[in-house]
């Protein structure tokens, strides 16, 4: 009887291990992100470097955030007080708050309390706005947002600003105001 006993316990405990190790269909979660084509995951990076060079292997620009984020290969790469700089003619030096670059263009949108500075002539420029378009491969800045302009003892401001990081120009579209002291 004892050994009847025991058999059936090492049975029960065979079984139970059995049944813990057999193969578990995936969650509903996974399964649907299959069926819809998003199997790839998305990253995260924390403090990480982005950079682009020519055909030179000469650095072009540099992205740094705190944060890089991407959910899906398909989704726009989200950025976490992104500073971006460009070695041209001039260097040039962005930050901002946020930023966003849409999957497959080479456009980085920089948003909440963006700065620009750069060695434009004799004296850097500093330029403080909300938004900012950056067309990388074109090496362009853009904005219809208010900016403000300091350079030297000098002030602007203008509703929308284009500049050429290639030709280190700089256009202000309209309502513009200013101050030059000498």
């Amino acid at each position: 009887m004892r050994r009847l006993g025991l058999l059936l316990v090492f049975a029960a405990a065979l079984g139970l291990w059995l049944w813990q190790a057999r193969p578990r269909p995936e969650p509903i979660a996974n399964t649907t992100a299959v069926a819809h084509g998003n199997a790839e995951p998305g990253y995260v990076a924390i403090s990480a470097d982005l950079l682009e060079t020519g055909n030179d292997g000469l650095e072009q620009f540099r992205l740094r955030a705190e944060r890089i984020e991407q959910a899906t290969p398909e989704s726009p790469v989200m950025l976490s007080n992104p500073q971006f700089t460009h070695q041209g003619r001039s260097a040039w030096t962005l930050s901002a708050q946020n930023g966003l670059m849409p999957p497959d263009t080479q456009q980085l949108e920089l948003s909440g309390n963006v700065q620009a500075s750069s060695a434009l002539g004799a004296a850097p420029i500093s330029i403080r706005t909300e938004a900012l378009n950056v067309d990388l491969q074109q090496q362009k800045l853009d904005t219809p947002a208010l900016v403000n302009i300091d350079w030297g003892r000098n002030r602007l401001s203008a509703t929308g600003l284009h500049a050429d990081m290639k030709s280190d120009s700089l256009r202000l579209e309209s309502h513009i105001h200013g101050e030059f002291t000498h």
